[in-house]
């Protein structure tokens, strides 16, 4: 950051003009601005701001671009700060007729990132370095303002419909979150949207697109790109430590002591990334290097192990609650799967899986079977049963409210696929939160879990996500003392 400037008309040409030769310069003038903390100019920084003005020059000059830009890069790297906020506002120092359009995820983070370039714009500093670049009065929008030299700002996100702006640089800033990456149909959404960026080009041979995001999956936004075009891309790719994924490859000699950068992205730091992403999250986040789809999910080993008698000893009494998974129909015995069921508690920090056991059972069996199975392991007047208004589970929730004294709950239908929900919870069990009490239902639970996607059955990986969410929840929405003392019994 430089604090002093010469204010006489002589020095402000001075550092107006160094401004406009170098973007890391003007990212070093501008940064306290949107920035309070002290900055830190890791060597990433200068290396990127000097990528985007390479590719400035045909922006500005209308030319033919060289290729479009993709920087794979960890989160807290002030990405989203160097391509997204200062980038567009330095162009306009160059060229305040040039127009922008901007993306990513969601509409919110789209018009944060706009409105701190805005920021800098109406910045005192600002005015005084470059008092002609003025916004419109009547063009200032959050998601679109323009100056008065016929140059916009477009924030738009993925998903949403792009009408009467075409661009000069589109910047494509994180299009999809995790949660989005491991939805395909939300994959799919974020990878047509890029087709839409790229028909609101002012010319398809002058406008680059940059595309600035960790790496989220084999089939993110950046392997879309990487797939059509990868030979028309240059691809910067830095991972939090080093690996075979640095490219170019000479930045390689850069990284210190095996780490990107080792004040903001430390070792206890990606220690800690590690516990809260899990594996998964981590290589693909941090390391840009997604696994593919049909790998496992969940592993063996992540789940600890304790005796029957030892969790018995441990649990005092700890209230033992079920999940139910519903769907067995007699009629399509061999096209349906049956009902799972999963008992479980939470003791301390950690989520206790008791037992798990699939259902071949239609009403009215079934009605009779959950009392029994919820009292032979261990159910009390506290404990509540969890079942998924979907197939048939709208009926039992319905008739076991009626019939029996249950504490039955409805749990929300999900939005995601199962696939999404199982890798929402798979750090827990990474991280050692979730035991299994041994017994002989461990083999073909852990089978299924573990081997999902590829196994024919899926109950228990339904109601495992379920238990994790519901019992490791900090908001705990089960009430214990409104709940009835009712004993089991149709």
């Amino acid at each position: 950051m430089i604090r002093n400037i010469d204010y006489t008309a002589l020095g402000i040409q001075v550092v107006a003009d160094e401004c406009r030769k170098s973007f890391f310069y003007f990212v070093k003038m501008f940064w306290d601005v949107i920035i309070s903390e002290k900055p830190i100019y890791n060597w990433h920084i200068p290396y990127l701001c000097d990528e985007l003005q390479k590719l400035s020059v045909s922006i500005i000059n209308r030319e033919p671009k060289p290729y479009d830009l993709i920087i794979n890069i960890p989160p807290g790297t002030t990405k989203s700060t160097i391509v997204t906020i200062m980038f567009p506002v330095w162009l306009w120092i160059n060229d305040p007729t040039l127009r922008a359009i901007t993306n990513s995820y969601s509409g919110g983070l789209s018009i944060e990132h706009a409105t701190k370039s805005k920021d800098i714009i109406q910045s005192d500093k600002f005015r005084r370095l470059f008092p002609e670049i003025v916004l419109r009065r009547d063009k200032q929008g959050k998601q679109h303002y323009e100056n008065t030299q016929g140059g916009f700002r477009y924030a738009t996100s993925t998903g949403a419909t792009i009408t009467g702006f075409h661009a000069h640089v589109i910047i494509n800033d994180d299009p999809q979150n995790p949660k989005q990456a491991d939805s395909e149909p939300l994959r799919l959404q974020a990878n047509e949207h890029v087709k839409t960026l790229s028909s609101r080009k002012v010319n398809k041979e002058n406008t680059p697109m940059i595309t600035v995001m960790q790496r989220l999956h084999e089939e993110d936004v950046t392997g879309y790109l990487l797939k059509r075009k990868v030979e028309k891309i240059r691809h910067v790719c830095l991972p939090a430590e080093l690996s075979d994924m640095v490219k170019p490859v000479e930045l390689r000699d850069n990284y210190v002591d095996g780490l990107l950068d080792p004040i903001r992205l430390n070792r206890s730091v990606l220690e800690e990334a590690k516990i809260d992403l899990g594996s998964l999250g981590y290589a693909g986040q941090y390391e840009q290097s997604p696994i593919v789809d049909g790998g496992n999910i969940v592993k063996d080993e992540w789940f600890r192990r304790i005796s029957y008698s030892d969790f018995m000893a441990l649990r005092f009494r700890e209230t033992i609650h079920f999940y139910l998974d519903t769907a067995y129909n007699k009629k399509q015995r061999t096209d349906n799967d049956p009902s799972g069921i999963l008992a479980a508690c939470r003791i301390r920090n950690s989520v206790y899986l008791v037992d798990a056991q699939k259902v071949w059972k239609e009403m009215p069996d079934l009605l009779r079977f959950l009392p029994e199975y919820m009292a032979s392991h261990g159910a009390t007047g506290e404990s509540k049963l969890h079942i998924e208004p979907k197939a048939n589970g709208i009926s039992v929730v319905q008739m076991l409210k009626e019939i029996s004294t249950l504490n039955v709950k409805e749990t929300p239908t999900p939005d995601d696929s199962k696939e999404v929900r199982l890798r929402v919870v798979s750090p827990r069990i990474e991280c050692g939160r979730v035991y299994i009490v041994e017994g002989s239902w461990n083999e073909d639970f852990l089978k299924e879990v573990c081997g999902f996607p590829t196994q024919p059955h899926d109950e228990y990986v339904d109601i495992l996500g379920y238990a994790i969410n519901d019992l490791l929840n900090d908001d705990d929405d089960i009430d214990y003392d409104a709940l009835g003392k009712g004993t089991f019994g149709l």
